[in-house]
């Protein structure tokens, strides 16, 4: 079982505390709310709409990753299990491609721009780093150029741009693919 097998603890750049762990199948119906708080802001950074996915469903996802043996689903908590972000590792599925992993994350609002993005990313980062996988990579909606200077500031560089990707609410989505190597250690 993929797991990271400890708590770490992160003080934010603004003082507050957390804890980057593992994800648990109790922290299911936190990770939802948060993704459909996310999903529901005005300005589109998921392809996921409000109530596409509820707890069960994330249950399930949890499930499977901690079942894999080299998938990471990790969650940002802020005290009594309130989920602030979530960050999921997944291998890539073909076999000449197996030493890349894809990467999906949030951090709730509120939450942006203080460290708990990268607290999550590097925590994965080091994982995939030990686990054998030697490049990250991940797909960011086009229009969010926030989240794209973030994963620059952490190593990702642009690799390409699928045009007109996601179909959401009737409106097209170009999506950026971003990689960034990884080191053994």
């Amino acid at each position: 079982m993929a797991r990271l097998g400890r708590e770490i603890a992160v003080t934010l750049d603004d003082g507050r505390r957390l804890v980057v762990r593992d994800a648990r199948r109790r922290d299911a119906r936190g990770v939802a709310e948060m993704l459909d708080a996310v999903a529901s802001e005005p300005q589109v950074t998921l392809v996921l709409r409000p109530g596409e996915a509820g707890p069960a469903s994330w249950r399930r996802r949890i499930t499977e990753t901690l079942r894999s043996p080299r998938g990471l689903f990790l969650v940002a908590d802020r005290g009594g299990g309130v989920v602030v972000g979530d960050l999921g590792l997944s291998p890539d599925p073909n076999l000449a491609s197996a030493h890349v992993v894809w990467v999906g994350m949030s951090v709730a609002a509120g939450f942006r721009g203080v460290g708990v993005g990268g607290a999550l990313l590097e925590t994965a980062a080091a994982w995939a780093g030990a686990a054998g996988f030697r490049k990250m990579v991940l797909g960011v909606l086009a229009e969010n150029v926030r989240a794209q200077a973030f994963y620059a500031r952490h190593g990702f560089e642009r690799e390409g741009l699928r045009r007109e990707q996601y179909d959401r609410g009737g409106r097209y989505h170009d999506e950026v693919l971003m990689a960034r190597p990884l080191r053994r250690r």
